[in-house]
This record gives structure tokens, C-alpha cells and sequence, in this order.
């Protein structure tokens, strides 16, 4: 596990590091979706993120709850984001990717369709985004979002119809929130997933009581 502050001591270290500014994650996965022959593996674009690989994959792999899919594909999608959940819940500052997940491939038509839903409000959220109004230490408040954005990803996993929607937008708006330490897209990001979970037990609780009816 790594010291106390490590995130910060990470973002200090990569701006010694020439001064130059970091490209927006959006930038990147258009890179990743456009410009590329072969299909990008999980640890080119970990790579790609460096520091910023956590809030860059709750981006992505929310994001792709936004592609119209069928239910089962919801599974696929929640098995590795509740995987990088964990880690920030357990307290890592870097992310760990096993050897058979870094050579795990995404298809570049997948990261397109995703950037084609989510590109130009990422890109917008982006611009307004900034460091503002954050909850330190920040060596706390992140394993708690960690822990809630393994529950959002544990529920995006549930291979029913609209489980995965809201869920799946919370968690790439807290990847948003702690990609640019902006505590009021947290704000954003924690009351998407409350209204998630009440539409969701709403409409669930509905169902369970009519069939209960049935019988």
C-alpha cells in the first residue's frame, strides 16, 4: 500500500517532469479510439493515464453503460470496474493490473461508440472542471469513494434491464471528480448515484410486489 498523500506526491512528481500539461482524458481515448491499427490493451491505456488511471477507467468503463447493449453485456463491463473500485477502496494510489489483465484488448470501435455518447459532455465537464471545494485528507475520502463505487460497480454487474445506467454514470463522474480533485462534480457524481438507487429500488420493489400479487 502506498504512504499517505500519494496521489498528491504523484501529481507533484509528474509536473517536475517537464511542466508540460497533462492531455484530457478525453484526448487520450480518442487517440485510443481514431488513431490506432490494433486493438489498445488495458495496460497501453494504463499506461497512457499514468497517474490519472483510476478516474480515467471509472470514465471509460461507466461510460460504456451508456451503449445501447444487451442486459448480459452489463456483467462484462462491472466485473473489471468493481476490480479497480477495489483497489482504490483498499487504499492503492497506483493502480495494479496483473499480467492477464494488461493484455486484456479493447476494441477501438467500443472506445469510439463510448467517446460518440459521452465525448462532447466528457469534454465540456473537462473545461468547467477544476481543483475546488475537496474534502481533504484526501488519504480517507478516497477508499470511502472507493468503496461506494465498488457498490455502484457490484450493482453495474447485475445482468437486469437498467440496472447498470445511473450506476455506471456515478462512477465516471467520481473518476471525473478525482481526475481534477473538483469536489462539486463529486457532489454531482454522489447525488447521480443516490437518485440511481432509489429510482432503481423503486422500480424493483414495484415489480417484486406485482408478482407477489400473482400469486
Amino acid at each position: 500500500m502506498s504512504p499517505p498523500g500519494g496521489f498528491s506526491s504523484l501529481r507533484r512528481a509528474l509536473r517536475r517532469q517537464g511542466g508540460r500539461r497533462q492531455k484530457r482524458i478525453s484526448a487520450i481515448l480518442r487517440t485510443f479510439s481514431h488513431h490506432r491499427r490494433d486493438e489498445p490493451t488495458i495496460g497501453e491505456l494504463s499506461q497512457a493515464f499514468d497517474t490519472r488511471a483510476f478516474g480515467a477507467f471509472f470514465i471509460l468503463f461507466g461510460g460504456l453503460n451508456l451503449v445501447p447493449l444487451p442486459p448480459p453485456a452489463s456483467f462484462f463491463f462491472g466485473l473489471p470496474l468493481m476490480f479497480f473500485t477495489f483497489q482504490l477502496a483498499i487504499g492503492r494510489h497506483r493502480l495494479w493490473l496483473p499480467n492477464f489483465v494488461r493484455r486484456m484488448k479493447l476494441s477501438p470501435d467500443r472506445i469510439a461508440q463510448v467517446m460518440e455518447k459521452i465525448g462532447p459532455m466528457l469534454r465540456r465537464i473537462e473545461r468547467l472542471a477544476r481543483h475546488r471545494y475537496w474534502i481533504e485528507p484526501e488519504r480517507l475520502l478516497l477508499p470511502i469513494l472507493g468503496w461506494y463505487c465498488f457498490i455502484m460497480a457490484t450493482i453495474v454487474a447485475i445482468p437486469f434491464p437498467l440496472t447498470n445506467l445511473i450506476p455506471g454514470i456515478s462512477v465516471a463522474l467520481v473518476g471525473v471528480a478525482i481526475s481534477t480533485r473538483d469536489g462539486l462534480w463529486l457532489g454531482a457524481a454522489l447525488i447521480t448515484g443516490l437518485i440511481g438507487l432509489i429510482v432503481l429500488g423503486g422500480f424493483y420493489g414495484a415489480a417484486a410486489f406485482a408478482l407477489l400479487q400473482l400469486f
